[in-house]
């Protein structure tokens, strides 16, 4: 867009409504040979004269007339502009973009998004799924102001909050014979089962954890396969291809074929946190800090129902 033309239709839009120069400049601020100039170079630029001047004043000829709504709707669209600008800068309209794992989409999500809705209820609010490495990509280069993650050590220039602690459940297909065993199952029964595992990529902390248990309870977990994300391990626990350690939010999908049990201890998985770029933290960042203070309390644990704002 050519801003400088933008200007001068303003002017010309100013001058044709004052019907006269000098009314036109002192609106606009402007001594009255500058703004001549600048509908001269105006009429130079669309090569019509605009303007004529006569004795009850200036009035826009017939090129001046036709152009006169197009001058308004852009006038009205600069100062859409400017405001909006202004809005930004002070953060009031800025959108929100949140990355999110999976597990975290059905209890940590739903009461920060509707916290920050209500908090601002002018700004857009985008989610993207992705897994923690993905996500803490995200927050490096800019694409998101926060994520919900599954990590625990703050990476400079990353910085997390926990939210609060989760726990290990077993994904098992329906009919599966340990589904008769006792409830919360241990985990040693697993140990002759086929694992669904992740790739440690995605989430090295929470990886790592998982087969941490396995090995406190004496065996080292046998994978089947790596699966690229947590709902394609449920797929595959659907389809009797193995067996999967979840976090409980999944539980909350309730897939067919898939059944889930509790494992005894309970077993501490790396739960969800809230994480920013600290060297490019906004008013986004700092409003989901200032909310998951009161939403998630520093004792941990998932706000109840009737929390939720």
């Amino acid at each position: 867009m050519d801003f400088r033309l933008v200007r001068r239709l303003g002017h010309f839009l100013a001058v044709a409504e004052e019907g006269h120069f000098g009314r036109a400049a002192a609106r606009l601020g402007l001594s009255q040979p500058p703004l001549t100039a600048q509908i001269q170079a105006l009429e130079r630029e669309l090569g019509v004269r605009l303007l004529e001047r006569g004795g009850r004043g200036t009035r826009p000829t017939r090129a001046g007339e036709a152009l006169l709504p197009l001058a308004r709707r852009l006038a009205e669209d600069a100062g859409a502009l400017e405001a909006l600008a202004r809005e930004l800068r002070a953060g009031r309209h800025a959108p929100v973009a949140i990355a999110c794992v999976t597990s975290a989409l059905f209890d940590e999500l739903p009461p920060l998004v509707r916290a920050i809705s209500a908090a601002r209820p002018e700004a857009a609010v985008s989610v993207r799924e992705m897994d923690t490495a993905d996500a803490l990509e995200a927050l490096r280069r800019g694409e998101v102001d926060i994520a919900l993650l599954r990590d625990d050590r703050a990476r400079p220039p990353i910085r997390i909050r926990p939210l609060g602690d989760d726990h290990l459940m077993v994904a098992l297909p329906e009919g599966h014979p340990l589904l008769r065993a006792p409830d919360p199952l241990p985990l040693a029964l697993l140990a002759d089962e086929p694992m669904l595992l992740l790739p440690r990529a995605i989430s090295p902390t929470y990886a790592d954890a998982m087969v941490a248990a396995c090995r406190e309870a004496g065996f080292a977990p046998r994978a089947v396969r790596e699966v690229g994300s947590a709902m394609a391990q449920l797929g595959f626990v659907a389809a009797g291809l193995g067996v999967a350690l979840v976090s409980s939010g999944m539980s909350r999908l309730h897939p067919p074929g898939v059944a889930f049990r509790a494992l005894a201890g309970p077993i501490r998985a790396v739960g969800v946190a809230l994480a920013w770029n600290a060297e490019r933290e906004g008013e986004a960042a700092a409003l989901a800090l200032s909310l998951v203070e009161q939403l998630f309390p520093r004792r941990g644990g998932i706000p109840a129902p009737d929390d939720l704002p």
